[in-house]
């Protein structure tokens, strides 16, 4: 006889067999749902600070990331709002989800212009969460206080004031002062001109780095212009030139021709002018004071300065013709350089003359 068929159940044990094993299948379910490792529990907070929204729910997902947790719950999110974690991060238990709504907003500061998403109320938080820092001066449009709407525009214009100091020149003034001991058409610098100096200091208010406005603080003097002093030659001499006092006397760096002696000499062109054409046009008087006649020669002063006595002839030492003593007595506006307009009586003298190389001495 085996060892099973020995052993004898009581009824009563039987009747309990059925229970325990219910009892134990019980069990076994609930630990299964208690014991779930799939099962996580995720807070979701949305946050609307414009509207004064912060709500918190609980959920139960066995999903694994926040893309699928959202989906499994049909939680829409908008394209201006702004989630702590990202679509493809893995969620766990006890996680917490949170959506700021955002606005649209358009900026403009520091020379750019953006369109930015805020999840701030105010235009001034709005701007400290853009990193965008303001100074003293700063004006910000609309004003700080301002409640956030979705496409707003808000602009920051930087002010600033400063001190500036600039210098300037003062410029000199000319003074001209006759003199009888000089010649006529002849001058001299006495005193050379220098600019003054001039500190002028403003307060320039700028904003977005331009000027616009600038006062003036102080205006000062730091140095005083000099005037330039000029003498002015008077001194009048007669048409006729004279001859020197002998006729082999040397010249002082020149020469001696017969009957003069001459500090320079130099070859020019000479062309002439009537002395009745000269009145007839109304020209009673030159430019040295002399009344045109023969004599008197039109030159360029800055080779003969008016006044100066002179011999002319031919350039081929008088061989060909000879003017003779002459003054530098007029100027001309083709008489440039080395060029001489001699003055004869009649238009007749001056077409027989026309236009010739001559020879100028300077006497002494």
């Amino acid at each position: 006889m085996s060892l099973a068929k020995k052993l004898i159940y009581p009824k009563s044990f039987k009747r309990v067999i059925p229970v325990l094993l219910l009892a134990i299948a019980v069990a076994t379910i609930t630990m299964g749902v208690v014991f779930d490792a799939a099962m996580k529990s995720v807070s979701l907070v949305v946050v609307d600070e414009v509207n004064d929204i912060n709500d918190e729910k609980q959920y139960n997902t066995r999903k694994t990331t926040v893309a699928e947790f959202f989906e499994e719950k049909q939680i829409e999110i908008g394209e201006n709002d702004i989630v702590n974690k990202d679509n493809e991060e893995e969620i766990f238990d006890d996680d917490i989800i949170i959506i700021r709504k955002g606005r649209k907003v358009e900026l403009s500061a520091d020379g750019k212009v953006e369109f930015a998403i805020t999840t701030r109320k105010t235009v001034g938080d709005a701007l400290s969460e853009l990193g965008v820092e303001l100074a003293g001066e700063d004006v910000v449009t609309p004003a700080s206080e301002e409640i956030i709407s979705d496409g707003m525009s808000i602009t920051v214009d930087r002010y600033i004031t400063e001190t500036v100091t600039e210098t300037k020149a003062i410029a000199f003034e000319t003074k001209k002062i006759n003199k009888s001991s000089m010649k006529s058409g002849t001058t001299k610098v006495v005193t050379e001109g220098e600019e003054g100096q001039r500190e002028i200091t403003y307060t320039v208010r700028k904003k977005n780095g331009e000027e616009i406005s600038r006062e003036v603080v102080s205006d000062t003097v730091v140095k005083e212009p000099v005037t330039k002093v000029i003498h002015v030659g008077t001194k009048k001499v007669t048409a006729e030139a004279k001859a020197k006092s002998s006729a082999g006397s040397t010249a002082s760096n020149g020469g001696k021709k017969a009957g003069f002696s001459y500090s320079k000499k130099f070859d020019v062109t000479a062309t002439a002018y009537s002395a009745s054409l000269a009145e007839n046009g109304g020209n009673t008087k030159t430019a040295y004071g002399l009344t045109p006649k023969y004599g008197v020669v039109a030159v360029d002063p800055r080779v003969i300065p008016l006044g100066t006595k002179l011999y002319i002839e031919s350039s081929d030492g008088g061989k060909s013709w000879v003017y003779g003593y002459c003054i530098a007595g007029d100027t001309g506006g083709a008489i440039k350089g080395k060029k001489v307009d001699l003055c004869f009586s009649t238009s007749a003298e001056c077409r027989r003359f026309g236009r010739k190389s001559a020879t100028v001495y300077i006497l002494n």
